[in-house]
C-alpha cells in the first residue's frame, strides 16, 4: 500500500472555470490532491489520499455559487445565510450534468428564488401590492424577456444570450444586497454604490444597462402595481458605469489594438492555410491509435464558418430541412440555407446563396455523419437519423433525465474547442489567430472591397439602414425585397472563388472530400 495522505476542507474563492471542475473531478477520482496552496494537483507515485476531506470552490462572480467535492462526488451548489441546495452535477454523462454556464443559470435563478421567495409575477392578477422591490422587478423583468415580445409591429423571440447576461447582471452580490429594497425607496447613490460593488468595467456597464432597462420596463408595462406611476421622475435613467480606471483604460486600448491586429493578419491566405492545417490535423487524429477521429460536424462546421463567415450559434442550427441543394430562385448549381428568426442573433429570417463549393461541404458533414453513426452507432438505431447539417454523434442530450436517446447538434464551443487543441499541439504555429467570430472580419472587408458594402452587411446578416437605393415591394417579390439575394449571391460568389484559389496555392493542397471509409472505433 502507498502512503495515505490525509486530506481536510480546502476552501478557495475563484472564478470558477472548466479547469476547476476538471481539478475537482481528478480529485473524487482518487487521482489528486488540494494542497495547501489551493491548486488540485496530481498524486505523487506511492501516494494515496482519503476521501475525508472537503473540497469548495466559491465563485468570484457569483459568490452564492459552489462547486463541492465530496468524496467521489461533486456537485454544484447554491450557498445562501440559512440554506445550501443542490444545483447538478459535472460529469458529463450524468442525467443533472451542468457546464459552468449553465450552473451559473440555474444558480441565479435559484438563489433569486431563495431569496425573493414572496415575489410577485407581474402577470398575475392575485394580487396586487403598493410596490415592487427591486428583487421583483428584476424577477419580472427576466420572466418578460424569456418570452416572445411584441416590438415595432412585430415578434421577437427571446435571445438566450441576453438572458444569459441579464441573469449574470442582476446576480451580481451588490445588485442582490438592493433586491429587498422598494423601488420608490430607492435612489442614484444606492445604485451607484452598487454598480461600484462589481470589479469589472464592462461588467459594470452591463448591470447598469440592465438595471435601467428593467426599471424603465416596469414604469411603462406595470405603473400601478410597481409603484413607478406617471408622478415619478425617471432619475434612474440617467444613472451611467462610471469611468474605467487608468490600469482598466490602458487594458481595453490594448485589447482594442490587439484585436485589430488579429483582424488585420487574418487574410484570405491566412484562412487557406488554417485549413490547410486544419485538414492535416484531422487526418492525423483519423491515424494515430487511440484517439478518437474529429468528428463530422466539427470537420466540417470549420470548413462552413470560413466560407460563409456564419457565427457559431447559426452554423449549429442550420436544419437539414432549411438546406436546399438547388435555390429555385438563384444561378443553377447553386444552393440555399435558411434560418427562421428565432435562431439568428438579429432575430429575423435569413437566407445564404449558397455557391456550389459551400453546398458540398454542408452535404459532406451530413454523408460523414451517417457513416459514422451508421458505424458507430448500431447500439443507438432508434437516433440513427438527424434533422441537423452540423450533427453530434452524441446521441443523447447532456442534462437531460434519464438515458433517452435524442437528436442532438453539436455545440457551438466545439467548435473553438477543436481550434484550441489544434493550437494547444502546435498545429497551428505560425499562422494568424482564427476563431469562428475573428474570421467574420475578413469575409466582410473582402466582399465590401470587392463587391459593396451593403453585400458584406447582407452576407453577415447585419441591419442595413432604410436606405433610397431600395425598390417598392410591390415591385419586386419576398425573395429580392426581403432578402436581396442577387446581391449576397455576388458576395458569396467573390469570397467562395477567392478563398477556393488561395487554398489551392498551398503545395500539396486539394479541396477536402468526405470519407471514404467508415471510421473505426478509436
Amino acid at each position: 500500500m502507498g502512503t495515505r495522505v490525509s486530506t481536510v476542507m480546502s476552501f478557495q474563492r475563484v472564478e470558477i472555470t472548466s479547469r476547476h471542475v476538471a481539478d475537482a473531478l481528478m480529485v473524487a477520482r482518487g487521482e489528486g490532491l488540494v494542497r495547501d496552496d489551493g491548486k488540485a494537483t496530481k498524486l505523487n507515485d506511492g501516494e494515496v489520499a482519503d476521501d475525508k476531506g472537503i473540497d469548495i470552490w466559491a465563485d468570484t462572480t457569483l459568490p452564492y455559487l459552489q462547486l463541492r467535492r465530496r468524496g467521489g462526488s461533486v456537485k454544484w451548489m447554491v450557498r445562501t445565510k440559512k440554506t445550501l441546495r443542490s444545483v447538478g452535477g459535472v460529469r458529463e454523462r450524468g442525467p443533472d450534468y451542468l457546464s459552468v454556464a449553465a450552473a451559473r443559470r440555474a444558480a441565479t435563478d435559484i438563489y433569486t428564488e431563495l431569496r425573493y421567495a414572496k415575489a410577485v409575477d407581474p402577470a398575475s392578477d392575485d394580487e396586487t401590492p403598493v410596490g415592487w422591490t427591486l428583487g421583483q422587478v428584476c424577477v419580472g423583468y427576466q420572466r418578460f424577456l424569456a418570452h416572445d415580445r411584441w416590438i415595432n409591429n412585430r415578434t421577437k423571440p427571446p435571445s438566450e444570450g441576453t438572458n444569459d447576461d441579464v441573469r449574470r447582471a442582476f446576480g451580481q452580490a451588490s445588485y442582490q444586497d438592493l433586491g429587498i429594497v422598494p423601488v420608490l425607496q430607492l435612489d442614484r447613490v444606492q445604485l451607484n454604490a452598487a454598480r461600484d460593488g462589481v470589479s469589472s468595467y464592462r461588467q459594470r456597464q452591463k448591470c447598469t444597462a440592465y438595471i435601467k432597462a428593467a426599471l424603465s420596463w416596469a414604469a411603462d408595462e406595470h405603473p400601478d402595481e410597481s409603484g413607478l406611476t406617471e408622478s415619478v421622475p425617471r432619475w434612474w435613467e440617467n444613472v451611467n458605469a462610471g469611468k474605467p480606471d487608468p490600469e482598466t483604460m490602458r487594458q481595453i486600448e490594448q485589447r482594442r489594438k490587439q484585436h485589430r491586429q488579429n483582424k488585420a493578419d487574418l487574410t484570405v491566405d491566412a484562412i487557406a492555410a488554417t485549413l490547410f492545417a486544419h485538414e492535416k490535423y484531422c487526418a492525423a487524429r483519423e491515424r494515430v491509435p487511440g484517439f478518437a477521429a474529429v468528428t463530422a460536424g466539427i470537420r466540417w462546421g470549420i470548413w462552413w464558418v470560413a466560407f460563409t463567415g456564419n457565427r457559431r450559434l447559426s452554423t449549429v442550427e442550420l436544419l437539414r430541412d432549411n438546406l436546399k441543394e438547388q435555390d429555385e430562385f438563384g444561378e443553377p448549381g447553386w444552393g440555399r440555407a435558411e434560418w427562421t428568426a428565432e435562431q439568428m442573433k438579429g432575430k429575423e429570417d435569413f437566407w445564404l446563396p449558397l455557391p456550389p463549393v459551400v453546398y458540398a461541404i454542408a452535404a459532406a458533414s451530413m454523408s460523414d455523419w451517417q457513416k459514422a453513426v451508421d458505424y458507430n452507432g448500431r447500439a443507438h438505431t432508434a437516433c440513427a437519423k438527424t434533422n441537423w447539417v452540423f450533427a453530434s454523434q452524441q446521441r443523447y442530450v447532456r442534462g437531460s433525465v434519464g438515458t433517452e436517446l435524442k437528436d442532438v447538434r453539436i455545440y457551438p464551443n466545439s467548435l473553438n474547442r477543436h481550434l484550441q487543441r489544434m493550437r494547444a499541439a502546435g498545429a497551428l504555429k505560425g499562422l494568424p489567430l482564427f476563431n469562428p467570430h475573428l474570421v467574420r472580419s475578413p469575409v466582410g472587408d473582402f466582399i465590401e472591397q470587392n463587391v459593396t458594402g451593403v453585400a458584406s452587411s447582407l452576407v453577415l446578416s447585419h441591419k442595413l439602414k432604410d436606405g433610397g437605393d431600395e425598390a417598392a415591394a410591390t415591385t419586386r417579390n419576398y425573395y429580392l425585397t426581403g432578402q436581396r439575394m442577387r446581391e449576397k449571391t455576388a458576395g458569396m460568389k467573390a469570397w467562395s472563388e477567392a478563398l477556393v484559389a488561395a487554398y489551392l496555392k498551398i503545395p500539396d493542397a486539394r479541396l477536402p472530400e468526405p470519407i471514404e471509409q467508415r471510421r473505426g472505433r478509436a
